[in-house]
């Protein structure tokens, strides 16, 4: 997505759907000064006033990854609707929140194990359609982005887990029903035992429900959530 189609999206409402916002401009740059990155969105928390940023770069990315995830049909040109950026913002901003409040609690930190497992996973979820090369080339972003965003993904999970664990967490009668389903065999068939099969089926269940967790966890903060949304003057 061209940063001035992400931008449009924003300034025609997407910030204004999600909860009560603030408008504020956005000093133009200087004559001749190159704008690398600008600023979406800020999010202060009542518990914790200092703002937190979201970027124009972070959401191209978040974005175009989770589409490649999902399977869409050129997901890294793909026009897309507020049906499919409305949720994909709204999950940057919760991320953002999930991440103070991790840090807070202590739980921010990240091994190299666990960063590799989460590129791993989604690596095999984009595949074969797209590689990260390509993702990065395409969004104009780097390798260390990128382990940015994973880097987030295993902190917010970690913390909803810990905290709000019935947010994420499949049930039982979840998780015995996904073992059944026909697009879950891959992941049992594959696995050296019923017991690692189970933990696959658990691990793809928690993927797929950390963005709609996300974005449940920052509605229910309602007015305890400051949001400004930035737009050119």
């Amino acid at each position: 997505m061209p940063w001035g189609t992400a931008m449009a999206l924003l300034t025609s409402g997407l910030l204004a759907q999600l909860l009560g916002t603030e408008t504020v401009l956005r000093p133009a740059p200087a004559s001749g000064e190159a704008q690398l990155d600008s600023v979406l969105a800020s999010i202060e928390p009542e518990s914790d006033p200092t703002p937190r940023f979201v970027l124009q770069s972070d959401f191209v990315l978040l974005l175009r990854t989770e589409l490649a995830m999902r399977g869409a049909p050129d997901p890294l040109h793909a026009q897309v609707d507020d049906t499919v950026s409305l949720p994909i913002l709204e999950q940057l901003m919760a991320e953002a929140v999930v991440v103070r409040e991790a840090q807070r609690a202590g739980l921010d930190g990240v091994t190299p194990a666990e960063l590799a497992a989460a590129r791993e996973l989604v690596v095999s979820r984009m595949a074969p359609a797209v590689d990260i090369d390509a993702l990065l080339r395409e969004t104009r972003t780097s390798a260390l982005e990128f382990d940015t965003l994973l880097r987030r993904r295993v902190v917010v999970e970690r913390y909803l887990l810990s905290r709000r664990s019935e947010l994420l967490e499949p049930s039982d009668d979840d998780l015995a029903q996904a073992l059944e389903q026909e697009r879950f065999r891959p992941l049992v068939a594959g696995a050296a035992s019923p017991t690692a099969g189970r933990a696959l089926v658990r691990r793809e269940l928690l993927r797929r429900a950390l963005p709609r967790a996300l974005r449940q966890y920052l509605r229910a903060l309602g007015s305890r959530v400051r949001v400004r949304r930035f737009h050119d003057a």
